[in-house]
């Protein structure tokens, strides 16, 4: 996963506590030209602070779902 931001703003410092909260493998690319911070996973990309957050809360809602099976 791939953070990426033009500015280290409140927003993404909080983005970025988040995915280290939940121990997720992701990089940093700063670009100065951006409108918006984004995620890049795979071929998909979430833009703007609340569909990044709507990610993260999903991918916490899975993480959860494996952890707790009892298969």
């Amino acid at each position: 996963m791939k953070l990426r931001y033009s500015s280290r703003s409140k927003e993404v410092e909080e983005i970025e506590a988040r995915l280290k909260q939940m121990t997720l493998a992701y990089s940093l690319d700063f670009n100065p030209d951006l409108l918006e911070p984004s995620f890049v996973d795979g071929s998909k990309e979430y833009l703007g602070v609340d569909k990044m957050n709507e990610y993260l809360d999903q991918l916490d809602r899975e993480k959860e779902q494996w952890y707790y099976c009892s298969c």
